[in-house]
């Protein structure tokens, strides 16, 4: 019998984890326009291949 699909796709995945990231800098301080802000800058480093 074949396993059942995963309902949490790997995009879900990455979602929850930008949100874990988002409530992490709002709870260390950083405004929420800041948080965003930095969430933005990882996304395009990582779009880059700039991982450091």
């Amino acid at each position: 019998m074949p396993e059942p699909e995963d309902p949490i796709t790997q995009l879900a995945q990455g979602a929850v984890q930008l949100h874990e990231v988002f409530v992490a800098y709002v709870e260390a301080g950083f405004t929420e326009q800041q948080a965003l802000f930095l969430i933005g800058q990882m996304i395009q480093a990582l779009a880059r291949g700039v991982t450091g």
